[in-house]
């Protein structure tokens, strides 16, 4: 039996610029139950509640199926969430996370996308206690016949939160890349100060970058702030690097480099971060992302 009739398509606000339906075709998947079409075709939804400090290392590798996966995170009252996202298959990688904090909590989220058929990594956050940290950074680097969708919705429902989302991208001809991000501000949360920019560079010609950032104030007492850039490489930064004798190509790579290298969150393990800027090379290298095993991390930072 054909699910085409329950995925959404351009169609839908939320999917307007990765068509799932068409991305899933005359494939034949089971849904269940479930609050979003991701949570109904993932096999289940994974439960976890934050006491501590906790790192979450998460890969997406699958190249030949359908990878969709439904997470419920709690994060208790003065506790710590780090969840790092890598994904790297190249099929049908679908991810949604649901994130409640607590007073106190601090929750840091990057997701390094490298696109697929069609990548979409999915965010909802909601801010239920006084004086929470929230960073929602994450870079995609789509190659041709690539598609990475970064979408997320952080609501604040308390006051005095601190949000920072930085978004940063690269696409080249035939790759698509997808940032949707919503900050909500509700009456009760006052003292908000929520910052969000998208950033990206279009590396040839026929990429495609779409973005929709957007907020949503209904208090009087915030400081809130979105930005939106899309364009080419500084070529002025690009002349002074050949200047100094640096061939054109590395002066290219360094520079794509360091404007993705910005948005990996400070504090992490060492050679986690070196792993992330390792796969960054290897994508500028070579134009594919590197190879990663298929294995989850839990641990304490």
């Amino acid at each position: 039996m054909s699910i085409a009739a329950d995925l959404p398509t351009r169609r839908n606000e939320a999917w307007k610029y990765s068509d799932l339906r068409q991305a899933v075709g005359d494939e034949h998947h089971v849904l269940r139950d479930g609050r979003d079409i991701i949570e109904r075709l993932a096999p289940g939804t994974q439960r976890l509640e934050a006491t501590t400090r906790q790192l979450f290392v998460e890969r997406m590798v699958d190249d030949r199926h359908m990878d969709a996966r439904s997470f419920d995170w709690i994060v208790s009252e003065g506790a710590e969430l780090t969840r790092i996202v890598i994904q790297t298959g190249k099929d049908l990688p679908l991810s949604i996370t649901r994130v409640r904090l607590a007073a106190g909590a601090k929750y840091t989220q990057f997701v390094l996308c490298f696109g697929a058929r069609l990548a979409r990594i999915e965010t909802h956050v909601a801010v239920e206690g006084e004086g929470v940290e929230v960073t929602m950074n994450g870079a995609y680097l789509a190659g041709a016949g690539r598609h990475a969708d970064l979408t997320s919705v952080i609501e604040h429902k308390a006051p005095g939160a601190v949000t920072r989302q930085l978004i940063k991208g690269v696409a080249r001809k035939g790759g698509r890349g997808v940032f949707q991000g919503k900050i909500v501000v509700e009456r009760a949360a006052q003292r908000t100060d929520a910052r969000q920019h998208h950033q990206g560079l279009l590396l040839e010609d026929g990429a495609e970058i779409f973005a929709k950032p957007e907020l949503m104030i209904h208090a009087d007492n915030v400081q809130c702030a979105h930005g939106n850039t899309a364009g080419g490489l500084d070529e002025r930064a690009l002349f002074y690097m050949r200047s100094r004798g640096i061939p054109e190509a590395e002066a290219r790579a360094l520079l794509i480099e360091a404007f993705l290298a910005e948005t990996i969150p400070a504090g992490l393990p060492e050679a986690l971060h070196d792993e992330l800027i390792g796969a960054i090379q290897t994508w500028l290298a070579t134009g594919k992302p590197p190879e990663h095993q298929s294995t989850d991390e839990e641990g304490m930072l």
